[in-house]
């Protein structure tokens, strides 16, 4: 059997959540809609550390719990982290890809923020395969709802909008992919923050029925005038068992001042009805 698989651009751990193998029986008719929808409960948990341009490194440690309904060709999910950040990184990202921490004064000493981050939205399409031959096309929007605390510097109050397209095609055992995304986000009165490109490019191979190894290379351009573009190498191995659960473990590797150093976590997901 031959999964969708995941794969991450800049904090990664949402988009990796999002993408985890799930089947669902397809709905009927209009009747039948809540009796054939599946719903994935996920829970992620990410680390990563980086200086992010500055001479300070920052930590954040993300708890990303997911609940998400899946009916036909449409996935539908809501989420909100719970965040631990050490550090005075000049902009980090949440687990949607989103900025949380704008700081211009990194020369204080490192400061550590805990708290529920942003509450995040997002909807799914996979075009069905009789229109796509042999390839595989799934289009997403997000919204990001400014729940967080910004006295914490937990979220930047703003309202943040995100959109992405994901093609892959199947080559025996292997899934080359490209997705690509775009991230608006809300201004805050007092920094400036650009809309963003993401490029992800890499494949899937299945190693055995239980097991997928992906690897890519990712790309996210420059978010504020302060910070570089990331560039990252990204590496997950998912052991899919039968009754719907998933575990995945992934790591990341930074090439670039506006990325993450290194980054690592694990995804268990479990689908039910």
């Amino acid at each position: 059997m031959r999964h969708q698989q995941p794969r991450t651009c800049k904090s990664g751990l949402l988009a990796l959540a999002l993408l985890l193998p799930g089947g669902g029986a397809l709905a009927q008719d209009q009747d039948n809609l809540f009796q054939d929808m599946q719903f994935t409960s996920t829970f992620g948990l990410g680390y990563s550390n980086g200086d992010y341009g500055t001479t300070r490194n920052t930590n954040v440690l993300i708890g990303l719990p997911i609940l998400s309904a899946t009916t036909d060709d449409f996935k539908f999910s809501v989420s909100m982290p719970y965040m631990r950040v050490s550090g005075r990184g000049l902009v980090i990202f949440d687990a949607a890809g989103n900025p949380i921490v704008v700081n211009r004064r990194t020369t204080l000493p490192p400061a550590t923020r805990t708290g529920f981050g942003d509450l995040s939205f997002s909807g799914t399409y996979s075009v069905p395969s009789s229109f796509m031959d042999d390839f595989q096309v799934k289009v997403s929007a997000g919204i990001k709802v400014p729940t967080a605390s910004t006295r914490r510097r937990l979220s930047t109050g703003e309202t943040d909008f995100t959109m992405s397209m994901d093609v892959t095609r199947s080559f025996g055992d292997w899934g080359p992919f490209v997705t690509i995304g775009y991230l608006v986000p809300g201004q805050p009165t007092t920094f400036t923050l650009y809309n963003t490109v993401s490029v992800s490019a890499g494949t899937s191979y299945t190693i055995s029925d239980n097991l997928v190894a992906v690897v890519s290379y990712d790309y996210d351009s420059a978010s504020t005038p302060l910070v570089t573009a990331s560039h990252e190498l990204f590496g997950s191995l998912s052991w899919i068992r039968e009754g719907g659960m998933t575990l995945t473990g992934y790591g990341t590797l930074g090439l670039s001042t506006g990325s993450p150093n290194i980054g690592a976590g694990l995804v268990l997901s479990y689908a039910f009805r």
